[in-house]
């Protein structure tokens, strides 16, 4: 009588977990796992400041907006917004709520509808971008978040790309020399 328990027991225990089994979360990834692109040496010949100037032209020139810097901490902060049209569409209906009313009295009677209609704004896309330059080494994080018109969250996630680590550090050192190359 034991064993068909036991059988039956591990059969309800494989079929209810192997649903959690089945994919992987993506917002569940560690955000602190980098592509090795995100983290590249500092050339000691350049001054920190030097780092974070060119950083800070080669991000503004990718359409982020400077936040905050700090030369001591050695850090960059930028922002860039796109928006994201018919995202909100997805499930927000354009037609939304509905009214009626009326009445009859001595001078005559009506019957009145409102219909409302959603005129809004699209979601925007926010991506954060963090560039540290400490003594050995620049690090580069990018987050992302989608946001509705009313301020929801629609979502959000790390967006630590490879080929934008790659392009960003590669455009860095590339302004960095040529700024020391000039006279």
């Amino acid at each position: 009588m034991k064993q068909p328990l036991y059988a039956l027991m591990l059969l309800a225990t494989v079929a209810l977990g192997g649903c959690q089994a089945m994919g992987t979360d993506p917002l569940a990834a560690d955000a602190r796992a980098l592509p090795a692109a995100c983290q590249w040496p500092r050339e000691p010949a350049a001054s920190r400041e030097a780092w974070i100037r060119a950083a800070m032209a080669e991000l503004e020139a990718r359409g982020f907006a400077i936040r905050s810097t700090d030369l001591t901490l050695g850090v960059v902060s930028a922002e860039r917004t796109t928006r994201q049209p018919g995202l909100g569409a997805i499930d927000e209906p354009w037609i939304d709520g509905g009214m009626g009313w009326g009445g009859w009295g001595h001078a005559g009677g009506g019957v009145h509808l409102g219909l409302g209609m959603r005129i809004g704004d699209e979601p925007v896309q926010v991506e954060r971008v963090s560039l540290v330059v400490d003594d050995a080494q620049l690090t580069l994080t990018r987050d992302s978040r989608v946001v509705a018109d009313d301020g929801r969250v629609i979502d959000s996630r790390p967006y630590n790309r490879d080929a934008f680590c790659r392009e960003v550090s590669g455009a860095i050192q590339s302004r960095l020399l040529n700024r020391e190359g000039q006279p």
